[in-house]
């Protein structure tokens, strides 16, 4: 854990600063120290999630095969973060695997968070659609 402390670094951005776009490659992970970062997801619509908890991970894209951003990262607030470049970490992982195991399965454990509270939003939009729709049926037939 100590190598890995001393590949941090501590990252001050403002308000608007895009600290990576989508399909970009993915070279830094980050970890939310103040303020909020919105994670936008372009395609026909937007889909826009909020961090603004201290410890939240973002950028985990970095940890993975693809190895693309998912997302662009938004600064919504002036933000402070801990930014973590994916070739230092990964060298440190190759010395450590048990490490590099034990962060990996954390990571898995974000994103998952993540992808339930998406189904939830989605699930959630779905219905909120589905009974405006059926309230217009209604009306319709009414008049």
């Amino acid at each position: 854990m100590n190598e890995i402390t001393g590949i941090c670094s501590e990252e001050s951005y403002s308000k608007d600063a895009i600290l990576f776009e989508k399909d970009e490659e993915a070279k830094c992970l980050y970890i939310l120290l103040e303020g909020t970062v919105k994670l936008v997801i372009k395609n026909g619509g937007s889909i826009i999630y909020h961090l603004k908890e201290p410890g939240e991970i973002f950028g985990w894209s970095s940890m993975v095969e693809h190895g693309c951003y998912t997302a662009s990262g938004i600064c919504s607030t002036n933000l402070k973060a801990i930014k973590i470049e994916k070739e230092k970490l990964n060298k440190i992982f190759n010395k450590h695997p048990d490490v590099g195991f034990k962060v990996l399965k954390r990571l898995a454990g974000v994103i998952s968070r993540r992808l339930s509270n998406a189904y939830r939003d989605l699930l959630s939009a779905r219905s909120t659609d589905t009974y405006h729709t059926f309230i217009w049926l209604v009306q319709l037939f009414i008049k």
